[in-house]
């Protein structure tokens, strides 16, 4: 598939789910921020420290991730994704916030901001999306200013997981993504594209397949048989790594704060 037309799945999918974004995210997460309280924590010790500095977030959606931020931080924000639908609802969600915020349409891997724009940059459950993840760091690098902040989260595979189960599942599910990267391996990208990593922590959580097919299955066709089919075939050493059970997995979600690396003279 080329880079247009995943890019087009992609808009088409966010335009259509965006009316039930929010309700399936609280759902899966069990939190009103959308994410589990260890994974915003991680959000907000890694800026807390920002206060009137200027924010960008790569793939904002509804606004799930910057709105309980800043609700606690003042930040000058700049929200950027793909799909207008996505962005009415950060839009009617933040207006609350009172705070100083821009809404973009545009694509990340294409980003329309010059050099040294933001102080720091956010990346959450978007960046399986690029096909070019180490050019989107790149270009990130680019965008933060000297010491600047970058934190990314997003699904990994476990550790263990040699036999490609989890982005098998995935490419089951979803016609849209890119790739998924296990933890070490995003570590292991950002150290070699810009960045020292500073902070790394993985958050496990359990997620039933109904809510797989519902999130993702729907909007591409996917049955629940063609899914459980999937998942049966799944070997001892594959199930015991997800916790795979006849209703749910476990998947694991992995959150990076790191530093641009400065340059040497």
């Amino acid at each position: 598939m080329s880079n247009t037309s995943r890019k087009k799945i992609i808009q088409r999918y966010y335009s259509v789910r965006a009316k039930d974004y929010d309700r399936q995210k609280s759902r899966t997460w069990k939190s009103e921020q959308g994410f589990g309280t260890e994974v915003f924590d991680e959000l907000l010790d890694a800026l807390g420290g920002f206060e009137n500095r200027t924010i960008l977030e790569v793939g904002v959606g509804s606004g799930r991730n910057v709105k309980p931020l800043l609700e606690k931080i003042s930040l000058r924000f700049v929200g950027l994704d793909l799909t207008k639908e996505m962005l009415y609802a950060a839009k009617n969600k933040m207006s609350a916030c009172k705070r100083h915020f821009d809404l973009i349409l545009g694509d990340a891997e294409h980003l329309p901001f010059v050099t040294r724009a933001f102080d720091a940059a956010l990346c959450m459950s978007t960046m399986h999306y690029f096909a070019d993840q180490e050019k989107v760091l790149e270009h990130l690098a680019r965008l933060l200013k000297e010491k600047g902040t970058f934190v990314y989260g997003d699904l990994s595979p476990h550790e263990s997981d040699n036999q490609g189960f989890f982005e098998t599942l995935e490419r089951t599910i979803s016609k849209a993504h890119s790739r998924y990267y296990k933890a070490s391996e995003v570590q292991k990208l950002f150290e070699n594209h810009g960045f020292h990593v500073s902070r790394m922590k993985t958050v496990s959580y359990r997620k039933h397949y109904r809510s797989l097919i519902e999130d993702k299955g729907n909007y591409f066709g996917v049955t629940s048989e063609e899914l459980h089919r999937y998942i049966q075939n799944a070997n001892r050493e594959t199930k015991e790594q997800y916790g795979l059970t006849e209703t749910e997995l476990t998947q694991f979600y992995t959150v990076i704060t790191a530093t641009k690396k400065t340059k040497s003279k």
